[in-house]
């Protein structure tokens, strides 16, 4: 009988603490918490283009990336999640981009890092909303996803460098003949 009472208490406990304590966030407190998802979601390395020196190019700080996702779902690019109204955000309402970050991973569509986002509240996907909303709007155009079977993707191929050697002088000895008397 003891061990039923403590048992409800902790639970009483768990409750009373889960939703009794849970306050409404602040609009700044909401921003600041969607930056820390947005790191520790690892958003920021899918969404930002790498430079040439292979560390994110922060000059396009969460404006989507052209390296191609590609799995049975087809090919899929890291879209631009900053508030550009062209290519980016900008024109989508609140609802429809936490809609786009639930949608990753069903409906045939790619499953990239959807196990961080499930479990996430609505509180958690308001704020990741917000603070993405405060990025400097970028206008970077990303390809567009294709499904299984459909138009083939170009990798951008590197080459590497070839060494460069010196050339060699031509050396035109002129043949010089000597007359014997």
């Amino acid at each position: 009988m003891l061990k039923k009472a403590v048992m409800l208490s902790v639970v009483c406990c768990i409750a009373f603490f889960s939703f009794g304590c849970a306050k409404k966030l602040s609009k700044d407190e909401m921003i600041e918490r969607g930056k820390y998802l947005v790191n520790a979601c690892g958003v920021l390395a899918h969404h930002t283009p790498i430079g040439k020196d292979g560390k994110p190019d922060l000059n396009k700080f969460m404006a989507g990336s052209e390296v191609p996702y590609k799995g049975a779902w087809g090919v899929s690019y890291s879209k631009n999640l900053t508030p550009d109204n062209d290519t980016g955000i900008g024109m989508m309402t609140d609802e429809e981009v936490i809609n786009m970050i639930k949608d990753e991973g069903i409906n045939g569509k790619a499953p990239l890092y959807y196990d961080y986002y499930r479990g996430l509240t609505d509180e958690d996907l308001k704020s990741l909303v917000s603070y993405l909303r405060t990025l400097t709007p970028i206008t970077n155009k990303i390809p567009a996803d294709t499904k299984p079977g459909e138009a083939k993707v170009v990798e951008k191929k590197v080459e590497p460098k070839k060494a460069v050697t010196p050339a060699k002088k031509a050396t035109t000895a002129k043949k010089t003949t000597t007359k014997k008397k």
